[in-house]
């Protein structure tokens, strides 16, 4: 089992906990997954602790490139509580002592709580495979967000849905996203901010190549499967203080600010 040194101190110490056989998805769990209860749809969604926080090989390949992995969403909300932490430590680690087991419970999980309007996230706070889960399941409606843009292009699966999550840590990344918009592929743009009083306002378009696109909120609900094809989002940025927004204002990061949001307009691919 290749998991990190102190992920294997945190087993060891709580043991029992590790060790039981408790539900692995959590349905309608978030804020923001619960608000798709609003247009009738049940969500779950599976939370592990994300890139090599766990796991020595990261489960999210392209963290450290998008620069996302020191503001991942594990840490926002009720995921940054301790009973959330430990609970994404069994998940994950479960994951990694037997795949074919823990891809089985879900299988099952996902079967006994399906409902007429249903949907399932694999990749809360994660960047995996999981196709041999999604083709068992034909008639579930999955969907997810990934920093992985050639698995959004090649993605084939007629029941999973996936929106590329843009990042601005870097000028590869900025192009990998400019790329993505000119694709038609759905887009998410996560931004620093809040909107709070004293921060920037989110556009309501961007400009490519001097040509307009409009911006919609992904954060009114989750399920980006409803999404028109080519829908570009905006993201406020979540888990953080008003302090932590403004010191990353003015750099080049995984959120997009005033500044690099231009830089889609500037940059030839």
């Amino acid at each position: 089992m290749l998991i990190t040194t102190k992920a294997l101190k945190i087993y060891k110490l709580n043991k029992p906990y590790m060790d039981k056989d408790l539900p692995l998805l959590g349905f309608n769990s978030s804020t923001k997954i619960a608000k798709g209860k609003k247009l009738n749809y049940k969500t779950g969604i599976l939370y592990l602790k994300p890139a090599d926080s766990v796991s020595i090989k990261t489960i999210c390949s392209h963290a450290k490139k998008a620069g996302c992995d020191e503001d991942c969403l594990e840490a926002s909300g009720r995921l940054a509580m301790a009973n959330g932490q430990l609970a994404m430590y069994r998940r994950t680690i479960a994951l990694l002592r037997d795949s074919e087991a823990f891809e089985g419970q879900l299988i099952k999980e996902i079967e006994k709580n399906k409902t007429d309007k249903y949907a399932i996230r694999l990749n809360g706070t994660s960047d995996l495979d999981w196709s041999r889960v999604i083709k068992a399941l034909p008639d579930v409606q999955f969907y997810d967000y990934s920093k992985n843009l050639k698995r959004v292009i090649e993605n084939d699966l007629p029941n999973y849905h996936l929106t590329y999550s843009a990042s601005f840590n870097n000028l590869r990344c900025i192009k990998d996203t400019i790329k993505a918009i000119k694709l038609g592929l759905n887009t998410a743009i996560a931004f620093n901010t809040k909107e709070a009083k004293g921060e920037f306002k989110i556009p309501k378009t961007i400009e490519i190549e001097d040509s307009s696109i409009p911006l919609v909120s992904f954060d009114d609900t989750d399920l980006r499967f409803l999404d028109e094809d080519g829908t570009v989002g905006s993201l406020t940025r979540k888990g953080s203080t008003k302090e932590q927004r403004a010191s990353a204002l003015g750099s080049l990061n995984f959120f997009a600010d005033l500044n690099s949001i231009n830089l889609l307009n500037n940059i030839i691919i």
